[in-house]
């Protein structure tokens, strides 16, 4: 019996997932060391990276591979410039800047979305569920951070929609399930999905540059 793609997904990132989890800009964060120059400039990099997903997810959501998973009550978009809006004024932006790291994702979704719109599930997946998985233990941290005390900054990682994430979470999983791919087909989409986890780290290498260039 073939393996659940779900289950295909999550074993064939489990090395990429610890790789992107433990690099340098991702440790800081975790240890509460993040400055909030440094954080602000990592929510405008999500911001359009989460733009640029969504867009293409819902150009694309009738799919027969997107369309099992297109939630969007998952979208951050909306959140992501609710917290930017907090942290640095309505339309207050203008110090920062799109990393070469960030434009080369968002290239990376609209090349998947002119050619192969399927392999946008494994970004949706690699992103949203990380979200899901560890948005309130960052929401901790961000609280602690920047001494919030929950009246705003934090919608990234709030989900008002959602009010069960753990069922909501097998739920998602058991929708990847059901989408029919071959073997080759599963083979490209854990393949995707690795490259999502690649990119991603990327971004937060980016940020650890940006940061050190903004302490000189």
């Amino acid at each position: 019996m073939a393996q659940p793609l779900s289950e295909r997904l999550r074993e064939g990132t489990k090395a990429a997932h610890h790789k992107a989890e433990h690099s340098t800009f991702i440790r800081q964060f975790f240890t509460g060391k993040l400055p909030l120059e440094s954080y602000r400039l990592y929510l405008f990099q999500l911001l359009h990276i989460y733009s640029a997903l969504e867009e293409h997810l819902t150009l694309h959501r009738e799919n027969e591979a997107i369309q099992p998973v297109y939630f969007p009550e998952l979208h951050r978009s909306t959140t992501l410039t609710a917290d930017l809006n907090f942290y640095s004024g309505v339309d207050d932006s203008n110090d920062l800047a799109l990393s070469y790291a960030t434009g080369d994702y968002i290239l990376h979704l609209k090349e998947l979305a002119d050619e192969w719109p399927a392999g946008l599930v494994a970004h949706a997946y690699t992103r949203y569920l990380g979200d899901l998985s560890g948005g309130q233990v960052l929401k901790r941290i961000v609280m602690g951070m920047y001494h919030l005390n929950g009246a705003g900054g934090l919608a990234f990682y709030e989900f008002p929609q959602i009010t069960d994430q753990t069922g909501f979470k097998r739920m998602y999983r058991s929708r990847l399930d059901t989408i029919i791919l071959d073997k080759p087909g599963m083979d490209k989409m854990v393949s995707e999905a690795v490259e999502a986890f690649r990119l991603n780290q990327a971004v937060f290498d980016s940020m650890l540059v940006a940061s050190e260039t903004t302490r000189k």
